[in-house]
């Protein structure tokens, strides 16, 4: 699959891009199921409070993590696939030996950061001057200073990830994602399980144990890695002896330069979630509190929102956008051909894969969210209005990633800054309006989802100037998947009201709802895409039935 175990070809041709492609995809989706399956235990063990502590310090961590490695991992990738198409396989090698001693030395200086600036963050998240706030502060500084420590691996660990995808071989990164994840969640949950019930210990602590399994986890991904390259070094030194030319004298700033040039926008997509949530967790505490809200509510209505919701919410997210962006990089040839006919019909597959898969599931987490809620927290069931008013974000976020992605394909990928940074300002000014308008934390979702229409709209009008993207193909399509959508609705609507008519309020019942309800929806959805032929168009001809009609091609 890659060149790395290659050794007479330096390209790995479409099917190796598309098995690399879903195998990332894969790991990906499998890390983000890892990340909800987890936070059921963890928030029984240590409540919304312990979740809140925990999750303010993560997406500090998130976004030093985004800053630290300035998207190495998708730049590296680029750079060495590039360098080694013009067979200078020393000049990728010179930038990844240089890289990874800056990537340290980024890690090292950006723990050092968060680690001395955890009381001034908390501050920032945690209003008020009484005694209750204090020790919340505390907390948080506790939590903030756990989780940093991972940032001393991370960064090299991320150079290494694209090193060996700039060689087309996924999977080290693939196996080293999981192996990440599961060494974090074993560590976490034991931890925090021995705290709690051996030790007495309170969430504060329980929730400082749980962010530094971010440390252990990347231990466990760096001795695959290590692995890895060890296994692979000698194929590694024959490929590089193969080079017949000469590389040019390239200095290494101007190779870092373009490195930067890479890496800056795919940045700020990959920090704008957790700038978000940092938005979130920096406003609506006060916001909140001004309409009587105590500080424990107001946090907890916080971790509701950021982190139970959020988490469901991305798992639709995933699939969606890593089965659209593995088109991205046959988007950038196009593109860079001049074929603008097909990088318009690339550009339509694209979104209306990310409508056929985000519409329905927001329709069943909106149908289904009292059910999932009751199921997945049950110490929380009232909290389930916050994933009722956040599902439809899990359609705007994806919109948000893959139109950065069309951005990129198409060479405009610096105009996602000016984007991003608008989205990030209507979020900012209309947060603390609508937490005032509604009541309640669920304001704060509105402004999630406004200020991602904010940017994804900016970049989609920049897309429409570049290539005169026609409208017509994704609107008739999308016409048709909302349809099929309120079908679906409408049946497990249908569905839910007679099972709840006779059932107990209880947590299996709950569950039996929760997956008879989405059973009967995906064979809706599923049944109906196919016979009206929406699934052949969309996702090919092997998902259509022989009597399918094929309503939607017309």
């Amino acid at each position: 699959m890659s060149t790395v175990n290659n050794k007479q070809s330096t390209s790995p041709g479409n099917a190796g891009f598309v098995r690399g492609t879903m195998l990332l995809s894969g790991a990906s989706l499998i890390s983000r199921a890892l990340g909800l399956i987890y936070l059921f235990p963890f928030q029984f063990m240590v409540g919304a409070t312990g979740i809140m502590f925990y999750t303010y310090a993560y997406n500090y961590y998130t976004i030093m993590i985004g800053v630290a490695t300035a998207g190495i991992p998708v730049a590296v990738s680029k750079f060495v696939a590039k360098y080694n198409a013009l067979g200078e396989y020393d000049t990728s090698e010179r930038l990844y030996r240089s890289g990874l001693k800056i990537m340290s030395l980024t890690g090292v200086v950006s723990f050092l950061a968060l680690f001395f600036l955890a009381p001034y963050l908390a501050h920032r998240a945690i209003p008020g001057g009484d005694v209750d706030s204090a020790a919340y502060v505390d907390a948080v500084t506790m939590t903030i200073r756990g989780v940093s420590f991972a940032l001393l691996l991370i960064p090299p660990m991320s150079m290494t990830r694209g090193y060996f995808q700039g060689y087309q071989s996924m999977g080290p990164t693939a196996i080293s994602q999981i192996l990440e994840q599961i060494v974090r969640i074993i560590f976490l949950l034991a931890g925090v399980s021995i705290a709690i019930y051996l030790f007495d210990s309170g969430v504060a602590w329980a929730a400082t144990i749980a962010t530094f399994s971010a440390f252990i986890g990347a231990i466990g991904s760096i001795v695959v890695l290590i692995y890895y390259f060890r296994k692979r070094a000698s194929g590694l030194r024959e490929l590089r002896a193969t080079q017949t030319v000469r590389s040019p004298d390239r200095p290494l700033t101007d190779l870092y330069k373009e490195l930067l040039a890479y890496a800056i926008p795919i940045v700020m997509v990959g920090v704008s979630t957790p700038l978000y949530q940092v938005i979130d967790q920096n406003t609506m505490n006060a916001a909140l509190q001004s309409i009587g809200y105590t500080l424990e509510a107001a946090g907890n209505a916080t971790a509701y929102l950021i982190a139970d919701s959020h988490k469901i919410v991305l798992i639709p997210v995933s699939v969606a956008t890593g089965l659209s962006l593995s088109a991205t990089p046959l988007l950038t040839a196009s593109f860079t051909q001049g074929d603008m006919r097909k990088v318009r019909a690339q550009i339509s597959q694209i979104y209306q894969l990310v409508f056929f898969i985000t519409i329905p599931a927001v329709v069943g987490m909106i149908l289904l969210s009292e059910e999932t809620f009751h199921v997945l927290f049950p110490k929380d069931q009232a909290a389930w209005v916050y994933l009722l008013s956040y599902a439809p974000s899990a359609l705007f976020l994806a919109l948000y990633s893959v139109t950065a992605a069309v951005l990129q394909g198409i060479n405009r990928q610096y105009f996602t800054i000016v984007a991003t940074i608008a989205g990030l300002l209507a979020k900012y000014l209309l947060n603390a309006p609508l937490i005032h308008l509604t009541g309640d934390g669920t304001g704060a979702g509105y402004a999630t989802i406004i200020g991602y229409l904010v940017a994804t709209g900016l970049m989609f009008f920049r897309i429409t100037q570049t290539v005169k993207f026609p409208f017509s193909t994704v609107l008739r399509r999308t016409s048709l998947i909302l349809i099929i959508s309120a079908l679906m609705g409408a049946v497990v609507a249908l569905v839910k009201w007679g099972m709840v008519s006779f059932l107990p309020e209880t947590t299996w019942a709950s569950l039996l709802i929760l997956i008879i309800g989405a059973v009967v929806g995906i064979v809706i959805f599923a049944g109906l895409s196919i016979w009206s032929g929406l699934a052949e168009v969309i996702l090919g001809r092997k998902f259509s039935l022989k009597r399918g009609r094929n309503h939607a091609s017309r």
